[in-house]
């Protein structure tokens, strides 16, 4: 009992430093419409099998809302894509005018803030 104790540890505790050091990956699931309450590091698409649209919580814990248009005649619109690890990158970058005003890059399920140089 005592190793499995540790054993859940260790493997908590890797997960935790791996969460620091890289972030914690987005998850993607597909909905026919979005979800009352928003789960973190969710990436929600709707239309299948094609997605026209993409919501997400705000990564900086203001849980506010994001919507994307994935289709090109939109304007503004971004590119979905989604690597084999079945993780999204989105471009361009997302950036909140209002409210927080987070500035972000989702590449390969993970967040990159805009830094200013």
């Amino acid at each position: 009992m005592m190793k499995e104790l540790v054993q859940g540890v260790r493997k908590r505790l890797v997960n935790l430093v791996a969460v620091f050091r890289h972030g914690q990956s987005y998850t993607i699931q597909r909905v026919p419409e979005i979800p009352d309450r928003l789960k973190a590091r969710t990436m929600y698409l709707l239309g299948a099998p094609d997605p026209w649209s993409a919501a997400l919580l705000c990564p900086c814990g203001c849980h506010e809302t994001i919507h994307v248009s994935l289709l090109a005649n939109d304007s503004p619109s971004w590119s979905l894509r989604i690597n084999s690890k079945n993780e999204p990158t989105l471009e361009p970058s997302i950036w909140r005018r209002h409210g927080c005003k987070s500035h972000f890059f989702i590449r390969n399920g993970r967040i990159a803030w805009y830094k200013k140089n």
